[in-house]
């Protein structure tokens, strides 16, 4: 006759093996996911930079991972659950459970660097598409500039580079990815940039253009002035004082005549839709004028000055023994003369010199200013030294 009893003592004992069997999978497969995904992390932070030695470190952790994983396999592969196996499984079991808290462990000992790199991985699909569609955006915005006649160079450039930089999106390693995920963004949002700008680009070319030919105009008057003042230079000073000026009128032509050339380019390239390319043909046309304005500014600036310094030479010389004076004090209520004396004392012989050769027939008026500027020029810089600044 059949017992319940018979039947429980007779399943029992499998149901236990059973349960054992789910046990071992169960922890085994959260093992694996577990392995895996701190695997992941390490490679990441080890490349980055971000993990410091942390690969060795995890070469032991794994080890016991996969102590694990082959006790699993032994204990289960090609043999069913029942009586026999349960003390492998839940040896299997113990060993998975050992395995997993050293990863615990791990992390744990690791989390800012793991969890950096984690947080890189997880980010970077979406990062991608992000270096996508603001390459999409780019392409765009410089097609319809270039369809209303409003061309940009340089974002056409920036889209090329980004184009470049798009192609290494793919590449294997994930610090590379990385710099080109964030290589395509830059570029592809400057290149979308410059072409917004290109329009305003244009505005700014026709209203400089303007301006330069109005700044021309003057810059004429200006170098038409060089040879008068050059001239009274000659007949009212010693040669030394405008030996360096002697070629003014010829490099003010040149710098007019690179202007002129600037601004015919600039204009060509403005009818052609190439309003980057205007734009820096129009700073050349402004550096060229501003070369010719300072050559006319130093010789006329030179000649007032020269008269000024021979109508009362004492009153520069004043000027500079002032502020000496002042360097001087500072330095004594400091007590800071054995530091800054000695140059102050320089400076002090090199004032008295510079008045003693005022004198005689020709008197050499510039090298008289330019020696009373420099001992004014080496006193404010002790000063500034002393306070400082």
């Amino acid at each position: 006759m059949f017992r319940w009893s018979d039947r429980t003592s007779e399943h029992a004992p499998d149901e236990r093996a059973l349960d054992a069997r789910n046990a071992a999978t169960q922890s085994f497969l959260a093992l694996d996911d577990e392995q895996r995904a701190a695997a992941a992390a390490v490679d990441a932070a080890d490349e980055l930079g971000t993990g410091r030695r942390l690969g060795e470190a995890w070469t032991q952790i794994a080890v016991l991972g996969d102590h694990a994983t082959e006790a699993y396999l032994a204990a289960t592969t090609d043999t069913p659950p029942g009586r026999s196996t349960r003390g492998a499984d839940e040896r299997a079991t113990a060993e998975i459970e050992k395995a997993r808290e050293a990863i615990r462990r791990f992390r744990t000992s690791h989390a800012r660097a793991l969890d950096e790199a984690e947080l890189v991985i997880g980010g970077m699909p979406r990062a991608m598409q992000e270096a996508r569609e603001a390459l999409v955006a780019a392409r765009d915005a410089v097609a319809q500039g270039e369809e209303a006649g409003v061309r940009s160079r340089r974002a056409t450039e920036r889209l090329a580079e980004a184009e470049r930089a798009a192609a290494l999106l793919g590449s294997p390693g994930l610090r590379e990815r990385r710099a080109a995920i964030q290589r395509t963004l830059d570029l592809s949002r400057d290149a979308r940039t410059l072409a917004a700008e290109a329009p305003r680009t244009a505005e700014q070319v026709r209203t400089a253009l303007a301006s330069v030919r109005t700044r021309r105009s003057a810059a004429d008057a200006k170098v038409e002035r060089i040879e008068p003042a050059l001239s009274a230079l000659r007949r009212e000073f010693s040669e030394p004082c405008s030996r360096d000026l002697e070629d003014a009128a010829e490099r003010a032509r040149t710098a007019l005549a690179a202007t002129d050339a600037a601004v015919e380019r600039a204009r060509t390239l403005a009818e052609a839709g190439d309003w980057d390319d205007a734009a820096d043909q129009v700073a050349a046309a402004r550096a060229g004028l501003g070369r010719a304005e300072e050559r006319a500014d130093a010789v006329t600036a030179r000649l007032t000055e020269l008269r000024e310094v021979r109508a009362d030479p004492a009153k520069q010389a004043a000027d500079a023994r002032f502020v000496l004076r002042d360097a001087q004090r500072l330095v004594v209520d400091r007590g800071l003369v054995t530091e800054h004396g000695p140059v102050l004392d320089a400076q002090s012989v090199r004032l008295e010199n510079a008045q003693e050769r005022l004198g005689g027939t020709h008197p050499d008026y510039w090298f008289y200013l330019t020696e009373l500027r420099g001992v004014r020029d080496r006193a404010r810089e002790v000063v500034a030294r002393v306070r400082g600044i």
